[in-house]
Parts: C-alpha cells; sequence; structure tokens
C-alpha cells in the first residue's frame, strides 16, 4: 500500500562517540522506538539515539522537513532509558 502524503513520518538516528551508526525513516512511531532500542542494545556506552517526526520536502527534493523530536534514548552502562516528549 503506498504512503498517504499527508501521513505523518519518523525518523529514527541512533549515532555512537565515534559517528557510526543507523537510521531509516517508518511510517510507524512504534516501529522506528523499536528500531532505536534495538540498536542501542547492542551499542557501546553512551550512544544515543532520537525519533523524529517528519514530512516529505514540498520541494520537490529527496528530503524531510524535521516536526520535532518525539523520543530520545541513551545506552547506559546496562540498560536503553528514554525519555519522551
Amino acid at each position: 500500500m503506498a504512503h498517504h502524503p499527508c501521513a505523518p513520518l519518523y525518523s529514527w538516528d541512533v549515532k555512537g562517540r565515534d559517528g557510526a551508526g543507523a537510521g531509516g525513516v517508518t511510517d510507524d512511531c512504534g516501529e522506528a522506538v523499536r528500531q532505536v532500542d534495538a540498536a542501542l542494545r547492542d551499542a557501546p556506552f553512551g550512544t544515543r539515539g532520537v525519533v523524529r517526526k517528519v514530512e516529505l520536502s514540498p520541494s520537490g527534493q529527496t528530503m524531510y522537513l524535521d516536526r520535532g523530536e518525539v523520543a530520545r534514548a541513551l545506552k547506559g552502562p546496562d540498560t536503553v532509558v528514554w525519555a519522551a516528549w
């Protein structure tokens, strides 16, 4: 099924202290959170993850407009710690 252009999208990014990481875009906020959580579970201490609400740029360019942070997480010594807004 095609993505409706007005439906919300969520980007997720995980970056370590060395700048390495992973990311993606989905139309499911819960899936974005699960992707960040899974990536952080195997990441070293101090790695950070974020989920943002985004939308496609109306300019026709392949880019997303940031519409704000939904959740942020940090890999602690033993677990993933989440904060949500």
